[in-house]
């Protein structure tokens, strides 16, 4: 049987939404030249798009590496044009067309020509696809029904997905890869993108996007290295992996190929695949090329290695973006050292950068969108995925610093009145001879779940024309009457036990007591929601 032919530079096969919200497939040579008239990339997961976004990246880098002069001058000129730079992209596709043949007998588009399982087997569809784990089905889109087939166009979709964030664990081993014992691969980690907690920048299109995220420069000002390749300019992978291999720049890291793998199709569709063990890579200290990610610093890391450690800042699932958000933001534009502080993502610091030298107006809409997976099981299996998006104005990101800190001391603010409606639950609840512990998270979480619409409004309005001290006076006021309103209502369902209330650790609580410490906290944390002077009409709804 010949092997078919599916050119991802031809067929299509990425999915987006147009300005409609309508679903559509393009191609790679068409999600470039109609990037501006669709919103966004799509997928059966975000991380899938999240996935196939960093691949039209590292073809965007390559496309323009040509274009001489500083970075923020070229940046502009791309910005300004109305277009993405198609030529200078169609051009490159062509130059490597072969290498995006999905089934090329020599060099199949991101797999193994001649991979073969030491067993002989080929693996079900599940283990390329990520919404159902082996042996457990996991999203309900899949629920009831086998996978015994893929299209070619999914098929691609989850091959590029599955370098970036398949889970670790025990794979196949692989024929030829030294590495191999007894049959099996053993675990190596995640694919390179599963260490992230991953965030892009997005404009109003998916041109303005792809734009926003081209980062030019690495932390130190400098253009990364002409050496830095995507895995289609290098030399076609084997089974057996170069373990000295390390990643060289932005477009290396955003095309590694952490599995071995291959597709096996029937002509028409894809049956099965052979994931092997790929290139393994360490996370810690890739903060230099990989910009789209904050680094946390691992004091006890450093401590064990004697040199300092950076890894990525992970997501938690269990939190929405604005409650992290200063742990993302609050490291932009500073220029301490860094091994002694956390590290902003550098689509970030990019940002800031393009402001700094007028290539982008403050006042433009933008959104932080953050994307990643949480794993089980010693990341062995997926266990939540995270995609939150959070919109603000491009002056958030200046190097002054001025609305960055009112945000942050927004969300500040924010959690220290939930705080306080958490303390209030817990004093009823041990008033009635409960335990304060459940009633104070159940009390937070829909705080913050009230506060969480509010926050988001608040801060899309923020720009370089605000008046930052009357805004944050107006916050205050919308946390009152949120958080107020809420604690009222603790209250009044308290019941009868409650204003009876009985003695805890030496204190004598009751509702009454109860609801004045928490008036009292509010009217500390919230002084100008408590001040005749704030125009509350202004309020946002």
């Amino acid at each position: 049987m010949s092997d078919p032919e599916f050119s991802l530079i031809r067929d299509r096969w990425i999915e987006a939404l147009d300005l409609e919200g309508r679903t559509r497939q393009e191609s790679l040579r068409t999600v470039f030249a109609n990037s501006h008239e669709l919103s966004s990339l799509a997928g059966e997961l975000p991380t899938q798009a999240f996935a196939i976004l960093r691949l039209l990246l590292a073809v965007m880098r390559r496309a323009i590496a040509g274009r001489a002069g500083p970075a923020a001058r070229v940046w502009q000129e791309l910005w300004d044009s109305g277009t993405l730079p198609t030529d200078e992209i169609d051009a490159y596709l062509n130059d490597h067309a072969d290498r995006f043949d999905l089934f090329d007998s020599q060099s199949p588009f991101f797999q193994v020509a001649d991979l073969q399982a030491v067993n002989g087997k080929v693996s079900s569809l599940e283990r390329v696809i990520a919404d159902v784990p082996n042996g457990e089905k996991y999203f309900t889109t899949r629920a009831g029904a086998g996978i015994d087939l893929l299209e070619f166009a999914e098929a691609a979709r989850w091959l590029v997905h599955a370098h970036a964030f398949d889970p670790s664990g025990i794979k196949t081993g692989a024929v030829g890869d030294r590495r191999v014992k007894a049959g099996k691969g053993y675990p190596i980690g995640l694919g390179w993108t599963g260490n992230l907690g991953g965030v892009f920048l997005e404009g109003a299109t998916l041109r303005e996007t792809l734009l926003l995220n081209l980062v030019l420069l690495d932390p130190n000002s400098e253009r990364f290295a002409t050496d830095d390749l995507p895995a289609w300019e290098r030399a076609p992978d084997r089974a057996q992996v170069d373990p000295s291999r390390v990643p060289v720049g932005p477009a290396d890291l955003c095309t590694w190929q952490s599995r071995r793998i291959k597709l096996v199709h029937n002509g028409s569709h894809v049956t099965g695949v052979v994931l092997c063990n790929g290139d393994a890579l360490e996370p810690f200290n890739r903060h230099r090329l990989e910009p789209m990610t904050a680094w946390r610093l691992s004091t006890t890391q450093t401590k064990k290695a004697g040199h300092t450690r950076h890894y990525p800042l992970s997501h938690n699932p269990r939190k929405a973006l604005w409650r992290g958000l200063a742990a993302l933001i609050e490291q932009v534009a500073v220029t301490s050292r860094i091994d002694e502080r956390a590290i902003a993502p550098g689509v970030l610091e990019w940002v800031s950068y393009l402001l700094d030298e007028d290539a982008l107006d403050p006042a433009h809409p933008i959104h932080l969108h953050a994307v990643g997976m949480e794993y089980v099981n010693n990341q062995s299996v997926v266990g939540d995925v995270v995609d939150d998006t959070i919109g603000f104005r491009a002056a958030l990101l200046a190097s002054d610093p001025a609305i960055r800190y009112a945000a942050i001391g927004a969300a500040q603010t924010a959690h220290a009145a939930v705080s306080a409606l958490g303390s209030l639950a817990s004093n009823l609840a041990v008033a009635t001879g409960g335990e304060g512990d459940g009633a104070r998270e159940r009390a937070s979480e829909r705080g913050y779940f009230a506060l969480d619409l509010p926050y988001r409004r608040w801060l899309v309005d923020l720009s370089p024309d605000t008046e930052l001290v009357v805004c944050g006076e107006r916050w205050q006021c919308v946390v009152r009457e949120v958080i107020e309103s809420i604690g009222d209502g603790l209250v009044a369902s308290a019941g009868a036990p409650a204003w009876v209330g009985r003695e805890s650790n030496g204190t004598y609580i009751d509702a009454s007591r109860a609801q004045i410490w928490f008036r009292a906290r509010l009217r500390e944390l919230l002084p100008a929601a408590y001040t005749e002077s704030v125009d509350k009409k202004e309020i946002p709804a």
